[in-house]
């Protein structure tokens, strides 16, 4: 009978071995595993994210810029709050701009007024209709600084102002409705 105690007292400590030292490590293997599967997850979710979308947008601005890495908003909702800091990140990060000096030169590189116009549009509309959902304001887009002004990264070199100004306002009430509604701006509203 004595064996059958040694036996079980060293399979009791086997038991007690394995648990402490070789469990462990296979739940932080485990553990990695799941976290690089959920950062995929996350990223094909952010990727149709407004939040994120709009937060890769002003990270990559700020970086072609040169201003410092600073988010822009602070949404209520840590969901969104989440997604906008991380699409923040990778656009600061990942800025196809990144290289480019103070004077703006990366080679010959010129952008036409309508690209400027449209994406500053887009981003500041975005911007402003999310503000606007988010303090409980109706939707008044042509009330809004930006769109009145409506001339945010125009150059003289981009030709004449009253056609960078209507491109950006156009674009300006589709990134509003956007913002505001967090939807496609096909399906419209009356801020016009």
């Amino acid at each position: 009978m004595k064996p059958n105690i040694r036996q079980a007292i060293w399979i009791f400590a086997l038991a007690v071995a394995f648990t402490a030292f070789v469990m462990p490590k296979l739940a932080v293997a485990y553990q990695t595993q799941q976290d690089q599967k959920d950062k995929q997850a996350n990223s094909k979710d952010n990727a149709n994210n407004l939040m994120y979308q709009q937060g890769f947008d002003h990270g990559q601005a700020d970086r072609a810029n040169n201003q410092p890495h600073q988010y822009r908003l602070q949404p209520n909702s840590a969901d969104d709050r989440r997604a906008y800091e991380s699409g923040y990140d990778q656009g600061y990060q990942n800025s196809p701009d990144a290289n480019r000096d103070k004077s703006g030169q990366q080679g010959a590189r010129s952008e036409p007024d309508g690209n400027v116009a449209t994406q500053n549009g887009l981003q500041d509309g975005a911007n402003d209709g999310l503000q606007d959902r988010q303090a409980g304001y109706r939707a008044h887009a042509t009330k809004r600084q930006n769109y009145k002004h409506g001339n945010r990264g125009y150059s003289s070199s981009f030709g004449s102002k009253d056609k960078f100004k209507a491109l950006y306002r156009q674009a300006y009430i589709q990134g509003y409705e956007k913002g505001y509604n967090g939807q496609d701006s096909s399906q419209g509203s009356d801020n016009r």
